[in-house]
């Protein structure tokens, strides 16, 4: 396995680090358009920074304590060990607070808003429904994550991958 996967999650936190960065840009524009506010942008790039950084840090933290050489040993969902209980748990959070925020907080409001901006290639005068804004997230994350807990369950690691053996949960 190459080694650099240890470090896959610090990986993931600095370009998310990279895009977050560029959205600030964007959304600099879009609250001079007087399509968002500065304390929404603010807000965002906060809770994003939390979500998109933060997050990835703390589940490499775990992977290295773990002993991982990949993250492919932490699994999804998965409650075998203490480290994979971990995982798991900040898993389902970020899942949850992300799909409380676009159901039941503002979040499909200002994406619908904003998020036509913060793509690969940014427009700044087109906005989607709030519904729609609703429905891509809850589908990306319905698929990412049912997808990942399938390919976790039905391809199992081998054993050469250097998945340290955890401290079970009892």
């Amino acid at each position: 396995m190459p080694a650099i996967l240890r470090f896959f999650w610090f990986l993931c936190a600095a370009f998310m680090t990279i895009n977050i960065v560029i959205w600030r840009g964007r959304l600099a524009s879009l609250v001079s358009q007087g399509t968002a506010t500065q304390a929404e942008a603010d807000r965002f790039v906060r809770w994003a920074a939390l979500g998109f950084v933060a997050v990835p840090v703390v589940l490499g933290i775990i992977g290295l304590a773990a002993g991982w050489s990949s993250p492919f040993c932490a699994g999804i969902l998965a409650f075998d060990s203490i480290p994979r209980l971990l995982t798991s748990v900040v898993s389902l959070t970020s899942w949850l607070a992300l799909l409380y925020w676009v159901w039941r907080g503002s979040g499909a409001e200002f994406l619908a808003r904003v998020g036509p901006a913060l793509g690969k290639h940014a427009s700044y005068g087109k906005t989607y429904s709030p519904r729609t804004a609703r429905a891509y997230v809850t589908i990306v994350l319905i698929i990412s994550s049912v997808g990942g807990v399938v390919a976790f369950r039905s391809m199992p690691l081998p054993p050469d991958m250097g998945c340290a053996t955890a401290t079970p949960v009892r």
